[in-house]
């Protein structure tokens, strides 16, 4: 195998020969197939790495350089590398484009030495663990001992030791490192509004155990749970969403693609180019707004563009599905970038925002989806400020939500359309909610108004719609911390124990598991599982519409 890209991984998806690429993705299957490592797509790892770990995972475009030393537990997000000669050892967590330089040491683990009479090598290891936030440069020679995390957007100055959380934009140098300037200038960090650094959450070993041993079920399990949902419409290949239900247009499509991407891969027997022609195809030519074509919509019950609730969630849906296959829309969604400012709160006010928050929330998450892949894919910025403006404004200080709680269902209604509305917009764009404190204490109440969600009231949405809050504000501020993470380790166990082997996930327990249920609770397990530290246990990562970091405006090829 040629070792010419050793020291410039980054050249060989363009200039290795047709051999070279043959010989490095035998490399890789074979690294996989050992169960220790998951790779993203173009992701590359030099033979001449040092390699002794018990799980590495590598996102999209990430990779290795030769004569890299790296063991243990390590995860790279998208366009993250390990330079030659650098050292990443014990539990290192980085996020996207992470730059970790040349003759570097980032070690997630120490030496017990508290015993001065035993010898040092005796006494054993821990392990806080490293947390490396996305957009991190860390300088050639540069260390990072265990314990650390680093804000995102960071530089780490060459040779600096860094001993102490960093917080994001800030540059450190020096040993012990210490904050020399902000990236975003004096001005703006002296007005930019702080948000703490959160203490590093730590799932207990039950549930790490718990975990592990279900991502070995899943990793198995996932093709049949996708065969089983099969069927034949006018002699094409569709999808039910479980065995026995109406055919229910393009959801189980979209969602069996989703299913199979979050492990790298397409649905069973299917040809990924067919599937992106026909995700396409779906794209009306005047407006540009994805349409099932299995769906007749009823009466316009919200504004348009986004009348109907079905075609609403089809933006998501089909856009996701497509995002996952690596490809797009083939045109902009030009019905919602053509909306003016004063469009956008016209539409705003007339939600339903005091008896269907959910609904409100809903079209908000479609709007919002919609305007980021026009920016994303096509560089349109379109009315996503005022968007913005315009919901800050109408979310109440006092509860953190939009909407108000209701004597039958109290706050289910705006609780479950904060998650649709802020998934959407605030967690897609990477902005801090309005009032995150706030909002913590609205979903805390709300859990224990419905028994924690362990009892009764239990299915994907609902959890999905707790987990995924108490995850996005969680990373935002310090408040009542140790009780979110209880309510979100609470429901891993109960999770788990809902698989049926072969058949994935019901929406609700007493319901026949499908595609949608398995998608949905597979990614709230791994939601919750990253909120305590503990994603690592699990052998698939949510790629699609519950994705935990937004889409990347280059990450997605024209197809």
């Amino acid at each position: 195998m040629s070792n010419r890209f050793a020291f410039n991984p980054w050249r060989f998806w363009q200039d290795a020969t047709a051999d070279e690429r043959a010989a490095q993705e035998r490399f890789h299957a074979a690294l996989v197939a050992a169960g220790r490592f998951r790779l993203g797509a173009r992701a590359y790892v030099s033979p001449l790495a040092g390699i002794d770990a018990e799980r590495i995972e590598l996102g999209d475009d990430a990779w290795i350089a030769g004569y890299a030393y790296v063991t243990d537990r390590v995860t790279l997000g998208a366009k993250s590398t390990v330079n030659p000669f650098a050292i990443v050892r014990g539990d290192v967590r980085a996020g996207a484009g992470v730059r970790i330089g040349a003759h570097a040491s980032v070690l997630g683990f120490s030496h017990h030495h508290s015993d001065p009479v035993q010898p040092i090598h005796a006494q054993g290891v821990s392990s806080e663990g490293i947390e490396i936030g996305d957009d991190v440069w860390i300088g050639s020679g540069a260390i990072v001992l265990d314990g650390v995390t680093i804000g995102a957007h960071t530089i780490v100055a060459a040779g600096a030791v860094v001993t102490r959380d960093v917080p994001a934009y800030a540059v450190v140098a020096g040993n012990p490192a210490r904050v020399v300037k902000d990236r975003r200038g004096a001005a703006v960090a002296a007005s930019a509004e702080a948000v703490p650094s959160p203490a590093k959450p730590r799932a207990s070993a039950t549930t790490t155990q718990q975990l592990a041993a279900f991502g070995r079920r899943v990793a198995e399990q996932w093709p049949d749970v996708i065969r089983r949902c099969e069927h034949t419409l006018d002699g094409d290949l569709v999808y039910l969403d479980a065995p026995g239900t109406p055919f229910a247009g393009l959801r189980p499509l979209n969602d069996a693609i989703e299913i199979a991407a979050a492990f790298g891969a397409v649905p069973p027997g299917r040809n990924r180019d067919v599937l992106v022609a026909f995700l396409q195809d779906c794209q009306d030519e005047q407006d540009g707004m994805p349409r099932d074509p299995f769906y007749e919509p009823p009466p316009a019950r919200h504004p348009p563009p986004l009348p109907d609730q079905h075609n609403a969630y089809m933006v998501l849906s089909v856009g996701y599905a497509l995002a996952c296959l690596g490809a797009r829309f083939t045109r902009p969604l030009a019905a919602v970038n053509a909306l003016s400012a004063d469009d956008v709160r016209a539409r705003l006010d007339v939600l339903p925002w005091r008896d269907n928050a959910w609904g409100a929330g809903a079209w908000v998450d479609a709007l919002g989806t919609a305007l980021w892949f026009n920016r994303a894919w096509f560089g349109i910025a379109g009315p996503i400020a005022p968007l913005i403006d315009a919901l800050r404004e109408r979310c109440s200080p006092h509860t953190g939500v939009w909407g108000a709680a209701t004597a039958g269902q109290g706050w289910l209604q705006p609780v479950n359309g904060f998650y649709r509305l802020t998934r959407g917009t605030f967690a897609q764009l990477e902005l801090r909610a309005p009032y995150p404190e706030a909002a913590i204490d609205t979903v805390l109440a709300h859990v224990k108004m419905n028994g924690g969600f362990t009892r009764y009231n239990i299915e994907a949405c609902n959890v999905l719609d707790i987990v995924h809050p108490l995850w996005f504000l969680g990373r935002q501020t310090d408040h009542r911390r140790a009780e979110a993470l209880g309510v979100i380790e609470a429901q891993i166990p109960q999770i788990v124990s809902r698989w049926r082997d072969g058949e994935g996930f019901g929406f609700a327990p007493h319901l026949v598991p499908g595609l949608q249920g398995t998608e949905m609770w597979l990614a709230t397990l791994y939601l919750a599982a990253d909120a305590l530290g503990a994603a690592g246990e699990l052998p698939y990562r949510p790629r699609g519409v519950h994705a935990l970091a937004p889409l990347e405006p280059d990450a997605v090829r024209v197809a």
